[in-house]
């Protein structure tokens, strides 16, 4: 029997190319599908630590000093930027997580806490981020907000929980392209209320490593395991059995060259959805601990006591807008003389008593 006849060589390249092709059209099909199904969190979830490893081609990937940064062409709506100058940069730059529906939440903080344009001796900017709304009519609300106030940064991703950490990381990116000169960044949620005197003195007295990390620190924290959960983190994409120390997302602080660090080592890392323990997988990465401030609440929600909120704590939780705009109009200096004394137990204590009152009531 005789052999058949040899295949010519360029078949096989040939059908290779056209299956390529095929595929290619096939996978952008599947985009598209993926996309017009609202899937498109996921997706720009799971990208985007390719985006960040990836430089633009043939260019050298950036170095650690200098983290990819976000095209102007990702924020839809941009506040202006700060001024170059360090000596005219703000101090600190408070970068508010909202969401397009909060629009009573900005108003409060506005009104509020937001209001001054120094404290502590250190100058303030303060800064609104949020993603797109699923609705025509709340971003028209929107960019009429943004007209009348200058102050929202807004992604071009869905405005979900699923994409906080994606919120997270446009924030801080937008802080070092256009802020670049902030000696404190302030990120912190829009039912926060902050006592900025008292933190910006605070963060004035800071000695020693320029990279500096604050907050309320959770340690020993274990990854959610469970598929129902708005925090889970499968094994595969984190198997350790628990997060690496990190600040409560609530509120917390980077320094200026912090910031560019974590940022920095977004790209080497995969993106978890528990935004404050990415930020701090990335401060371990970049070799910065984080520092606990006592005086940060984290997610406990204390009392409305005026003593506490706006003279012992620098960061209350679970605010209502009408509860800050309260606190907002209240002395300076709420405290007497023993409850100042008392200090940080005191308010501990009146959250406890609070707590117990709950429980055991009707």
């Amino acid at each position: 029997m005789t052999a058949p006849p040899p295949f010519p060589r360029r078949c096989p390249r040939r059908l290779a190319r056209l299956l390529g092709g095929l595929l290619g059209c096939l996978a952008v099909l599947s985009a598209l599908t993926f996309l017009a199904g609202g899937g498109h969190e996921e997706l720009l979830s799971r990208s985007l630590p390719l985006l960040l490893r990836a430089g633009a081609a043939g260019q050298p990937r950036a170095s650690a000093a200098l983290p990819p940064l976000p095209a102007a062409a990702f924020f839809p709506l941009s506040p202006p930027a700060c001024a170059p100058a360090a000596a005219a940069a703000p101090g600190l730059l408070v970068l508010v997580a909202s969401a397009p529906g909060h629009l009573a939440r900005r108003a409060a903080v506005r009104r509020s806490w937001g209001a001054p344009r120094a404290a502590g001796g250190l100058a303030v900017r303060t800064v609104f981020a949020l993603g797109l709304p699923g609705e025509a009519a709340l971003q028209a609300a929107l960019e009429r907000e943004a007209a009348e106030h200058g102050d929202l940064l807004q992604g071009r991703f869905a405005d979900t929980y699923a994409n906080l950490t994606l919120k997270t990381l446009a924030l801080l990116g937008w802080a070092a392209a256009r802020c670049p000169a902030a000696r404190f960044l302030l990120k912190a949620d829009d039912d926060v209320f902050l006592n900025l005197p008292a933190l910006a003195s605070h963060l004035r007295t800071l000695d020693g490593p320029a990279a500096a990390y604050l907050g309320r620190v959770h340690w020993r924290v274990a990854p959610t395991r469970d598929p129902r959960s708005r925090h889970y983190v499968p094994a595969s994409l984190y198997p350790a059995p628990a997060f690496p120390p990190y600040c409560s997302g609530t509120a917390y602080v980077l320094s200026g060259p912090a910031a560019a660090a974590v940022l920095a080592a977004a790209r080497q890392l995969p993106l978890l959805p528990v935004e404050d323990a990415f930020v701090g997988l990335c401060a371990r990465r970049a070799g910065i601990a984080p520092r606990h401030l006592a005086r940060m609440a984290g997610s406990t929600r204390y009392p409305p006591d005026a003593c506490c909120y706006r003279e012992v704590l620098f960061s209350t939780h679970g605010v209502s807008p009408a509860r800050m705009l309260a606190m907002g109009a209240e002395d300076e200096r709420p405290c007497s003389a023993w409850q100042r004394l008392l200090g940080l137990a005191r308010c501990k204590a009146l959250t406890w008593l609070t707590a117990e009152e709950e429980e055991g009531g009707p």
